[in-house]
């Protein structure tokens, strides 16, 4: 049953302050004439051209840059839009992407409080941390108009199923979310190591569903065809994954940018995407390490329910930083950043402290319109996918660290 917040009920005053927050940029956004949601434009436009049958893919809907490169059971997704004037739409996308990213929120805040430091209480402060910290993507998301919020919390219900044993609705949400973006398919062997069979066929079985849907309404061959453009769009998407110099920063951000120019540039390492599959190839192997040492040490029990959700978020913040995306698609590190809020707040030590600090401002501090061309030069840099892999590194300690008897944080905060 839908029931309004209170004040005091945790974690309502949060929800009463951030939605308070969302209708102040709203109301910011249409003063200033900036209410444009761009993304939504090209999935509004996207989803109107599957209705008159004309061009999906490869057609600039909105900004130059405006292609449509997602699946086409997503552009029938949004069908219901294309009943509204676009801003009315897009009104109705802004509210639904704020109770999106509060529904994430409570979400994360329940998964690391319970399956992974149990015995916390709840608390404030760690959420509130989070939201400063995760603000500038949000902000963006909520500009542009993105699913990247949805999907967050889309991701963090399957989880919460699979917690719960319920596999075969894990697998349905998780097949919707390859749908939208097939990169969460780095899921998939966590899930095959972890023997969640059952999720692994109700996923394909969504996937499989989703592809054909579009049949119904275009037919087989017009669903052939676009199924063809959708992947020809992600293949020139992602086609070069390490940035090489000039002004487009699209893969800046990326572990294999980032490492490149550190190190395997300097080395002679000729940059192609041949290096990049490498880099992963090692990344997997580090990542399949761990999951494999808890696995022995925690077959059965609350600690392999525990191995499962970290692992489950860690590879969730990965995605940003292992393919071609822009900065608000790092809103996707927000459970990890909640988790070492949280370890923050109930560590005696003062190193969390201060390695969180700079992991945070490099991850959340670079907000456009305030820092001007100290932003550039962060973007030029790569700074946020530099955060993002901090973040990831100290929640990895973090993990490795703590244990089932981890103290608990004052309800005080």
């Amino acid at each position: 049953m839908l029931r309004l917040p209170r004040w005091d009920r945790y974690p309502d005053r949060f929800t009463i302050i951030v939605s308070l927050i969302a209708l102040v940029l709203f109301v910011l956004e249409q003063v200033n004439g900036r209410f444009w949601l761009n993304d939504l434009r090209v999935y509004y436009d996207a989803a109107q051209a599957m209705r008159s049958g004309s061009t999906v893919y490869g057609e600039a809907f909105g900004l130059s840059s405006g292609f449509y490169k997602y699946a086409p059971v997503v552009a029938l997704l949004f069908v219901p839009y294309t009943f509204l004037p676009f801003a009315l739409a897009a009104s109705v996308h802004y509210v639904l992407i704020v109770a999106a990213f509060l529904a994430a929120v409570r979400m994360a805040d329940r998964l690391v409080r319970v399956p992974l430091l149990p015995g916390l209480a709840p608390a404030y402060t760690p959420l509130f941390v989070t939201f400063l910290v995760v603000v500038v993507h949000l902000h963006r998301e909520l500009h542009l108009g993105n699913v990247n919020v949805l999907l967050l919390c889309l991701l963090l219900f399957t989880l919460t199923q699979l917690v719960r044993g319920r596999d075969l609705q894990a697998g349905v949400l998780l097949g919707l979310a390859l749908l939208v973006k097939p990169h969460f398919l780095v899921l998939a062997p966590l899930l095959v190591l972890h023997g969640t069979y059952r999720t692994l066929l109700a996923t394909a079985a969504t996937m499989a569903l989703g592809l054909i849907l579009p049949a119904l309404f275009v037919g087989w061959s017009a669903n052939g065809m676009l199924h063809r453009e959708w992947l020809d769009q992600m293949a020139r998407h992602n086609s070069a994954l390490i940035y090489l110099g000039g002004s487009a920063y699209e893969n800046v951000n990326t572990v294999y940018s980032l490492l490149h120019r550190a190190v395997l540039g300097k080395l002679g390492a000729p940059g192609g995407n041949g290096e990049a599959l490498v880099v992963l190839a090692i990344i997997a192997a580090a990542i399949g390490a761990v999951v494999l040492r808890d696995l022995r040490t925690h077959p059965t029990g609350p600690r392999r329910t525990r191995a499962l959700v970290f692992h489950f978020l860690l590879l969730l913040a990965l995605v940003p930083s292992l393919t071609l995306t822009d900065s608000e698609h790092f809103i996707l590190a927000l459970p990890l950043v909640l988790f070492v809020a949280i370890q923050l707040k109930a560590a005696a030590s003062h190193w969390v402290l201060l390695a969180a600090i700079p992991a945070f401002l490099l991850y959340g501090g670079n907000w456009e319109d305030a820092l001007g061309p100290l932003s550039e030069r962060m973007i030029h840099f790569g700074v946020l996918g530099m955060g993002n892999l901090l973040v990831i590194v100290l929640a990895v300690v973090l993990y490795l660290r703590s244990d089932l008897s981890t103290p608990r944080v004052s309800k005080s905060a």
